[in-house]
């Protein structure tokens, strides 16, 4: 087992804000399987980086362990979240996609216009609040318009090819990365009425937006990742400077942009819940399948009524436990070892 206070003694400079160099430095020199979508980096690497930021991590390496001496897990940047944090609980808000596009304009979801005033019941109970947006260029590459007429060419492994495709349907697109794409109606285009935060959602003083989906060549159902791993927004780094350690998220779509979000928070090792009644979702059926993902990766599931209690909860959550809850992201591999291993999904 994994002993954190050792670690924490033997690295008494390490900060949060360290920790979001080293994600970085991981990050910039990781490779990524476009098939699978994990980011690979070779152990030697990632010692390299520790060293540069006079971090010791031999023994959180080897705490790592999945397989033999070849392969460690993703949980590398959670561990050294943890270890730098005082586990005082911090919340943060994370309010996702609440755009005209979404509730009223081009792909408006059902009663979206609901979750409103519960995010603005709830706000006023957080020191730290995110809103995501999408900011789509007219070129974006989820646009059924674009793919239609061929500006994203599809791959050779799509079964449905982009000059036959329709509104919905899912393609693969050539990349790279080469990665499914749904096919959605132009939304949130960068300056436009769609794009813009819904009239009625507060603007809380303490709030910071996080734009996404801004490169036109991927799409970014996150808001911490875009959808093939290869970059990452501010949102992580912004909330490690802030110490936060649990996340509180709400918005549209349960079953896209609101789902990857919660994934991606679980597996950076926040705890995470998501609101019942501040979420809305594109399909029922497709709502109910990623709160289940969701909920295999550790995310909770609450009511709006318990948010004040869970804000206000001073006990120090369980968080060696939870970081070894969170989702695969960082696979570290030996990549001199002749050997090959298929991460799992």
């Amino acid at each position: 087992m994994f002993d954190l206070s050792a670690f924490r003694s033997e690295n008494p400079s390490l900060t949060v804000s360290l920790v979001g160099k080293i994600f970085d430095d991981i990050c910039s020199q990781s490779q990524t399987d476009n098939q699978t979508t994990t980011m690979y980096v070779s152990r030697s690497v990632v010692q390299d980086v520790f060293n540069k930021h006079g971090v010791r991590a031999e023994k959180l390496l080897d705490a790592s362990k999945v397989e033999g001496d070849i392969l460690y897990s993703p949980t590398i940047v959670a561990l050294l979240q943890a270890a730098a944090s005082d586990e005082k609980k911090v919340f943060a808000l994370i309010i996702v996609d609440v755009q005209n596009d979404f509730i009223s304009g081009s792909l408006a979801v059902n009663e979206g216009e609901m979750v409103v005033p519960v995010i603005n019941e709830m706000g006023p109970l957080f020191s730290h609040i995110y809103k995501t947006a999408d900011w789509h260029p007219t070129d974006h590459i989820s646009f059924h318009s674009n793919v239609k007429k061929c500006l994203w060419p599809t791959s050779e492994k799509s079964t449905i090819k982009g000059c036959d495709s329709c509104m919905f349907q899912t393609v693969v697109v050539s990349g790279p990365p080469e990665l499914k794409q749904t096919l959605w109606p132009d939304h949130c285009i960068q300056g436009s009425f769609g794009a813009e935060f819904h009239k009625d959602l507060k603007i809380f003083p303490n709030e910071v937006r996080v734009n996404k989906g801004m490169k036109c060549c991927v799409d970014s159902y996150s808001g911490f990742w875009d959808n093939g791993d290869t970059s990452h927004t501010p949102l992580y780094n912004m909330l490690l400077e802030k110490g936060v350690t649990d996340l509180v998220v709400c918005g549209i779509a349960t079953d896209f942009c609101v789902g990857f979000t919660a994934l991606d928070a679980a597996r950076h090792g926040f705890r995470t819940v998501v609101v019942n009644e501040a979420i809305r979702g594109v399909m029922p059926d497709t709502s109910a399948g990623m709160m289940a993902r969701c909920r295999r990766a550790g995310v909770e599931f609450v009511s709006s009524k318990s948010i004040p209690d869970i804000v206000k909860e001073k006990d120090v959550y369980d968080t060696v436990g939870r970081i070894f809850r969170v989702k695969k992201h960082f696979t570290i591999i030996d990549v001199n070892a002749n050997q090959q291993y298929t991460p799992p999904v």
